[in-house]
């Protein structure tokens, strides 16, 4: 039985909240059908299923395939969809864990000219947010608020690396010391990391960031408590194995070698910190079930498979 009796997803993608609530969780069907679901209180209990009643609402995509999400700093979570004709939507809430726009798009922000097939967000240490893209060439893109809940800045792409690699999957994460990492993965399946902070980006760092094996898919959390960062990877073999900072920007542990927490193999993963500082980790198996696991204290250990 899947987590919470979802139906059975394909893409997936989840977000801390502010005000009274927790999480929130979204999952693409193989049709495209959109669903959602939240925590009612920050750790808490979670709320029913919501389909194709949250996904339209207010003129949204039909279809979607892709997906994003990230909190601003006020609170407020932005989501982020690119449809099947890989046109990208937005959407976010009015108040903190509260109600939430009308759609923008297809093509929010004037995406269009660069044919996004994967998306990522992330809230950077100056509290505005920035979403990163793969278009169809397999180039890294990528657009940001000027201030924190601001205006947009227009798409712009990313210079390449020493490799000039090619991309096909990506995520973010803050470290709790109001920097941020990007890593990426190549056609190659090599892991890259490149690290932002007060005075902007650094360079690339890789291939095969912090010995990573070769992967097919990767998310990442803050985390709270002393520690910073964690990232998640799925060797090959669908084994889903991890790497954390051990404290704020710090060290990381390396890569484990077995799979986390003896979890069957799994294709598709992400993770969000909940308002009680415990992350929670979702990953959908080669099976088709949707299982997840939460830290029982902020940066600290974790329970079962759920």
């Amino acid at each position: 039985m899947s987590w919470q009796n979802a139906p059975t997803l394909t893409r997936i993608t989840a977000s801390q909240q502010g005000g009274s609530r927790g999480a929130q969780f979204w999952g693409v069907q193989y049709d495209g059908k959109l669903n959602t679901i939240y925590q009612g209180t920050p750790g808490g209990g979670w709320s029913q299923w919501m389909g194709p009643t949250w996904n339209a609402h207010q003129g949204g995509p039909k279809q979607t395939y892709e997906l994003a999400a990230a909190q601003q700093k006020d609170g407020r979570v932005q989501f982020f969809a690119l449809d099947t004709m890989m046109q990208l939507w937005s959407t976010w809430q009015t108040s903190p864990g509260g109600d939430w726009s009308e759609w923008s798009g297809p093509n929010w922000n004037n995406s269009t000219t660069h044919g996004l097939r994967r998306v990522a967000a992330c809230q950077m240490g100056g509290g505005e947010l920035q979403v990163f893209g793969i278009t169809e060439g397999y180039e890294l893109v990528t657009t940001y608020q000027s201030t924190p809940g601001g205006e947009w800045r227009v798409w712009e792409s990313w210079g390449m690396n020493e490799q000039q690699s090619q991309w096909i999957e990506l995520t973010a994460a803050q470290q709790n010391n109001n920097r941020t990492f990007l890593w990426t993965l190549d056609l190659n399946q090599q892991l890259w990391a490149i690290e932002n902070s007060p005075g902007g980006w650094g360079g690339w760092l890789g291939p095969n960031w912090d010995g990573a094996p070769p992967l097919t898919n990767i998310a990442a959390s803050q985390q709270g408590g002393t520690r910073g960062a964690q990232l998640w990877g799925v060797r090959e073999d669908g084994a889903l194995v991890t790497t954390y900072q051990e404290t704020p920007g710090g060290n990381w542990s390396g890569w484990s070698k077995e799979s986390f927490f003896d979890i069957e193999p799994v294709y598709e993963l992400t993770a969000a910190q909940q308002n009680n500082g415990c992350v929670q980790l979702w990953a959908v198996t080669t099976k088709q079930v949707l299982k997840s696991i939460s830290q029982t204290s902020p940066g600290g250990n974790w329970g079962g498979w759920s």
